[in-house]
């Protein structure tokens, strides 16, 4: 079990067993399926979440909880893939997710453990070092706050954050719940049908259907979706401060943090076993979790692992999450690459945006039929 959801017992809700009606379904109950229905209940509607395990089971109970903007990739790479312009407001956008999080977690008084120490990006060669500084001159034209430490080949994003990924989320159920949604847990949807969702024991009939199952999409709808596993593992609380701020290595496939408490979590290495690491199976590998705990021991040598955990990633074609229509009365919402907490907050606002018959201003980035 994870760490996060080891200090977060669930508080359950009932499963459905019988039919239903409501304005919206919402299938999955992670950040996205959850941050849909709070704006689709502020906005009026009566939404009712399903969920196939309990909230924040899945990728959303199971990550390193930064809260950091862009892509996985540095900016400079980003421009290549996205063109500059597009690079420029998927940045923006993901900055507003992290001023989404913190009105939220303010408003609805979320006891999340959010923090604000920036981050740490660090170079794996020398291409990705040149990369970096290119970006940060880039962004501080923009008027974005980093900066480089040349000396570690390291960039400092000062304005990124960290939280506790399942007591956000849940906090957030619970501020959705009071705004008129509601949630049933360990209830499955087998299948969508026009104005309704199907699961093993009901048959809901609905205006509109958002699937939010991210890596676990494609048992409903055809979305360019494939699951890759990620691991990590978590320590005892140690009495000195090990590392500043959240860092993340490697273009991305290496992550580690130290929490308030003295507690470090490291995560990632999934570079060594690329092939190895996909499918729905979430388990512990010994490759992995060996080259963990080798980093551990390299910075902390006596802290006591307490936690080890996999949970599985949905990943984009083009590492972009997919928020959008899918067909008329069903849209998506997933594909987040590994960064759900970077997009989703935001991204579910988009869509329910969409669900309410709205036109936002980013719908293209992450239409869910784009090339």
């Amino acid at each position: 079990m994870s760490l996060w959801l080891d200090e977060s017992p669930p508080e359950p809700r009932p499963a459905l067993d019988h039919d239903a009606s409501a304005d919206v379904v919402v299938i999955g109950a992670g950040v996205a399926g959850v941050a849909t229905a709070y704006w689709l209940a502020r906005a009026g509607a009566r939404p009712l979440v399903l969920e196939a395990r309990t909230i924040a089971e899945a990728a959303s109970g199971r990550n390193a909880g930064f809260l950091l903007a862009g892509v996985a990739e540095n900016f400079l790479v980003a421009s290549r893939r996205y063109g500059e312009p597009n690079a420029l407001r998927i940045w923006r956008f993901t900055r507003r997710n992290q001023e989404l999080v913190r009105e939220l977690v303010a408003r609805h008084r979320i006891d999340c453990d959010l923090r604000w120490h920036g981050s740490a990006q660090i170079a794996g060669d020398d291409d990705e070092w040149a990369e970096m500084r290119a970006s940060v001159e880039r962004l501080t034209s923009e008027g974005v706050r980093a900066r480089i430490v040349p000396e570690e080949r390291t960039a400092i994003y000062e304005d990124d954050g960290e939280l506790h990924p399942v007591r956000y989320v849940r906090g957030l159920a619970g501020a959705a719940e009071a705004a008129g949604a509601t949630f049933h847990e360990r209830t499955c949807v087998t299948a969508i049908d026009a104005g309704a969702v199907r699961t093993g024991r009901a048959r809901v009939s609905a205006g509109a259907v958002v699937v939010c199952v991210n890596a676990y999409a494609s048992h409903l709808l055809p979305l360019r979706i494939r699951p890759v596993r990620g691991q990590m593992l978590a320590t005892a609380p140690l009495g000195r401060r090990v590392f500043a701020r959240p860092a993340y290595a490697h273009r991305g496939y290496r992550y580690w943090r130290q929490r308030e408490d003295g507690r470090i979590l490291v995560g990632g290495w999934r570079d060594l076993a690329v092939d190895v690491e996909v499918g729905e199976e979430e388990r512990t590998t010994e490759p992995i979790q060996s080259a963990l705990e080798t980093f551990l021991r390299g910075h902390a040598p006596d802290a006591a692992v307490t936690h080890r955990w996999a949970g599985i990633m949905g990943f984009s074609h083009d590492a972009l999450p997919y928020a959008g229509r899918w067909r008329q009365g069903v849209f998506a919402l997933g594909g987040f690459t590994g960064h759900g907490l970077a997009f989703a907050t935001a991204a579910s606002a988009l869509v329910a945006d969409l669900v309410r018959g709205g036109s936002p201003g980013e719908a293209d980035l992450f239409a869910t039929d784009r090339p």
